[in-house]
C-alpha cells in the first residue's frame, strides 16, 4: 500500500448530548494493533513500526476534515496489553482542535454509548495525498524552531473519561502525522510539549521492534507470575518482575528458533 491509496475505515454518526459526532474507526479487518501507559509522567501510544505508520496517516488525513464533531478512535480489537508488564490499555482518541470541542461529560457519554448501541458503521476512504515527501524531523534545528511557535502551545495529550486524548490543529496534526510515519523500527517521537523551567512532553509515540512479540512474552509472563491479577502494575516491583520474565520468554524464543534454523 502506498500513501497515494486511500485507507479503508469505519464511520459512526451519533448524535451525542444533542450534538453530532462523526466517529472514525478501524476495521475489524485491520491487524494492526496498539497500547497504551502512563510513565515517567507522560502518555505513551505504543506500537510497531506498522503501528506508527498507520498512527501517521490518521493524523495527517484528520488535517484536512471540515466537519465539525469528526473523531477518530482507536479501540477494541486494536488495542493490546503494554508490551512491558501486559497492563490493560486505554482507548485512544485523536482530537482536531477548532473543528471538534470535546468534554469529560461528552466523552463519559460517548463510552456508554459505544457500549450499549454503538450503531452501524459504513466503510469511507480517508485519502492522505500529500504526505510522499513531506518534511519531517530530518532538519533537527528547524523542527525545533517550528515547534517554538505558538499553534504547538494548542497541542494536548492527557487522560479523559478514560480515552487517552490527543489534540491538536490541522498544521500540528499535519507535523506529527509526517513524522510519526517516518518513526522507522524502534524509537520515541514527543507530543504536547510544555515550556517552562523544566522542558518536559506530556505525551509520546514509542515504536517497538518485534511489538506483537514483546506483547505475547509479557502477558505470558504475567499469567505464570501473577494469574489473575487486574488493574495496573506499571510503577510497581511487580511490574519490573513481569517484565524481567518476558525478556527471559523472548530469550528463550530466539535460542528455540536458532537450533530450529541450524538443524
Amino acid at each position: 500500500m502506498t500513501l497515494a491509496t486511500p485507507l479503508e475505515l469505519h464511520l459512526r454518526v451519533l448524535e451525542i448530548h444533542r450534538r453530532p459526532l462523526r466517529l472514525v474507526t478501524l476495521r475489524p479487518q485491520c491487524g494492526v494493533r496498539f497500547s497504551t501507559n502512563y510513565f515517567h509522567d507522560t502518555w505513551h501510544i505504543l506500537a510497531g513500526p506498522d503501528g506508527a505508520a498507520l498512527l501517521g496517516r490518521l493524523l495527517w488525513g484528520l488535517a484536512y476534515q471540515r466537519q465539525p464533531g469528526t473523531l477518530v478512535l482507536i479501540d477494541h480489537p486494536h488495542l493490546v496489553p503494554t508490551p512491558f508488564e501486559a497492563d490493560p490499555p486505554d482507548p485512544i482518541l485523536l482530537v482536531p482542535d477548532g473543528l471538534t470541542r470535546v468534554d469529560d461529560d461528552l466523552l463519559r457519554a460517548l463510552k456508554l454509548r459505544l457500549r450499549r448501541t454503538p450503531g452501524r458503521p459504513r466503510t469511507i476512504h480517508w485519502q492522505t495525498f500529500g504526505m510522499t515527501g513531506a518534511a519531517t524531523v530530518t532538519d533537527g534545528r528547524a523542527w525545533i524552531r517550528d515547534r517554538k511557535r505558538p499553534i504547538w502551545t494548542r497541542e494536548r495529550m492527557s487522560r479523559r473519561a478514560g480515552f487517552v486524548c490527543y489534540t491538536a490543529p490541522p498544521e500540528v496534526l499535519r507535523a506529527q502525522g509526517a513524522a510519526i510515519h517516518d518513526m522507522g523500527s524502534d524509537g520515541y517521537h514527543p507530543m504536547a510539549e510544555v515550556d517552562g523551567p523544566c522542558w518536559h512532553h506530556d505525551g509520546e509515540v514509542q515504536v517497538l521492534g518485534n511489538f506483537a512479540g514483546k506483547v505475547t512474552a509479557a502477558r505470558a509472563a504475567r499469567r505464570a507470575l501473577f494469574p489473575g491479577a487486574p488493574g495496573l502494575l506499571a510503577g510497581t516491583g511487580d511490574a519490573w518482575a513481569v517484565s524481567d520474565r518476558a525478556d527471559l520468554v523472548l530469550l528463550r524464543l530466539r535460542q528455540t528458533r536458532g537450533r530450529a534454523r541450524r538443524r
